[in-house]
């Protein structure tokens, strides 16, 4: 990798006023600046009250300076970090100050760099770098301590494991294919399947995780559904407590994905309200009508709504198995909640129904707002039993990559499934493996193998200070 040797300078605090405002300073001119800008040297990793000066030697501000020697530092280079008073007009004073010393390469920084060059400089690894952003942007608790636990190194550890057990099948595999002119060790061949089977088990380990972990990150995605006019809109400005959808009683009103956000015991959930499911000639409803079953097929949580003044508990029961069950995929791995809304119309006593296994049925007025509270009630339950204690892979890159070594390792398992121990194809499994390891070097950010633009790729998602 390319390595920019260049001084960088950002506010690492967000653009605003508030009671205090830091400037982050990563690379070799960092104690250079710092000497110009107090007239001194402060003890490293020391914080030092000091006034900080322009170059026409007038205070700009009194600011805590703590300096971090090269390579005890976030970056691993010298660091100098400024925190002054939190007004923006200050900040932007400083950084101005420092850029009018006209020292040879000294720039502002990009998007991410200063947690790209702590990579760099092998600080952390990519799936720890990744975990950073996730950290910053976590949107519950539970977010945070699984991207603490990625950027503690937990899947990377994991990661490396896989790696040495690879490593010494392909010393294994090696050492076979030397000698296997004068002996066939069958002792080895079967430790070397032995071993195949370990990294299928771990790689299939991870994967399964993040199937039951992503939500985590990106919510747990429930889709409101069912025929025009009978109570979605209302229900997601219900229990979101908001005006986000357009309620008439005029069939069809909502047309497009409507998307909001709740939390529910400190787990994210992305509630969305969709165009309604019917037979329709119009062009724009059948479109709505497209994008609802995309949302349904990728949702955890469906709630089915059914006008309560036409249909019963058994009824509701048999449309959502005719209509949207029989469309679903492995829909056993959902949650299926069913709503008879307008009760108040025919004077029906709410509760909740679990005389089914796969369906919650629940009475509901949401005019009356009544319901709701159970409906709140289902979802809890539901998600309370979630085991939140293990980290989830961060994003499509990931899965990417995981995807591609479960394809070689099968190809691997297949091999060994198809032969006996006598002819099996070692040399093919040499070249699955040495694949796999590549792309388990590629997932932590081995330099050497990590292209340059899927880094900065990465990085410029962060934001300019971090």
């Amino acid at each position: 990798m390319e390595y920019n040797y260049d001084t960088i300078i950002a506010q690492s605090t967000p653009i605003g006023y508030g009671g205090i405002g830091i400037i982050r300073i990563s690379g070799k001119k960092s104690k250079k600046i710092l000497l110009k800008l107090t007239g001194k040297i402060t003890k490293n990793r020391y914080a030092e009250y000091i006034h900080i000066k322009n170059k026409n030697n007038l205070i700009i501000d009194y600011c805590i300076i703590i300096f971090f020697k090269s390579p005890n530092s976030y970056t691993g280079e010298n660091i100098l970090e400024i925190h002054c008073h939190g007004g923006q007009k200050i900040i932007e004073l400083i950084i101005k100050s420092i850029i009018n010393f006209n020292i040879k390469n000294v720039r502002l920084a990009y998007q991410g760099e200063f947690t790209e060059r702590a990579f760099l400089n092998n600080k952390i690894d990519l799936i720890q770098a990744e975990s950073i952003k996730n950290i910053i942007y976590a949107k519950s608790e539970n977010s945070i301590f699984n991207a603490t636990k990625l950027f503690k190194g937990y899947l990377s550890k994991k990661i490396i494991n896989i790696i040495n057990i690879i490593k010494k099948n392909l010393i294994l595999i090696e050492k076979e294919i030397d000698f296997s002119e004068y002996h066939n060790n069958i002792k080895k061949i079967n430790l070397i399947k032995k071993n195949i089977f370990l990294i299928y088990k771990n790689i299939k380990n991870i994967f399964n995780k993040y199937k039951k972990k992503s939500y985590f990150k990106n919510g747990i995605k429930t889709v409101i559904i069912g025929k025009p006019n009978v109570g979605k809109s209302s229900l997601i400005n219900k229990i979101t407590c908001k005006d986000t959808s357009i309620v008439t009683n005029i069939p069809g009103t909502t047309r497009d994905i409507i998307k909001e956000y709740i939390n529910i015991n400190d787990i994210e959930m992305e509630i969305i309200d969709t165009a309604g499911i019917h037979k329709t000639t119009n062009i724009i409803e059948k479109i709505g009508i497209k994008k609802t079953w995309k949302i349904i097929k990728k949702s955890k949580i469906i709630i089915f709504m059914e006008n309560a003044l036409y249909t019963n508990e058994i009824q509701i029961i048999n449309i959502y198995k005719k209509i949207i069950l029989n469309k679903i995929k492995k829909y056993k791995d959902k949650i299926h909640i069913l709503i008879l809304n307008k009760i108040d119309l025919i004077k029906k006593n709410i509760k909740i129904l679990n005389n089914n296994k796969l369906f919650n049925i629940i009475n509901m007025s949401i005019k009356n707002n009544y319901g709701i509270n159970k409906l709140f009630k289902i979802i809890k339950k539901k998600i309370k039993n979630i085991n939140n204690n293990n980290y989830f892979l961060d994003n499509k890159r990931h899965i990417i990559i995981i995807k591609n070594i479960l394809y070689y390792i099968k190809k691997c398992i297949n091999i060994i499934k198809i032969t006996n121990s006598n002819n099996i194809n070692i040399d093919l499994i040499y070249e699955y493996l040495f694949l796999i390891q590549k792309k388990l070097y590629e997932f932590i950010g081995k330099k050497e193998i990590t292209s340059k633009k899927i880094i900065r790729n990465i990085f410029s998602k962060f934001c300019i200070g971090k």
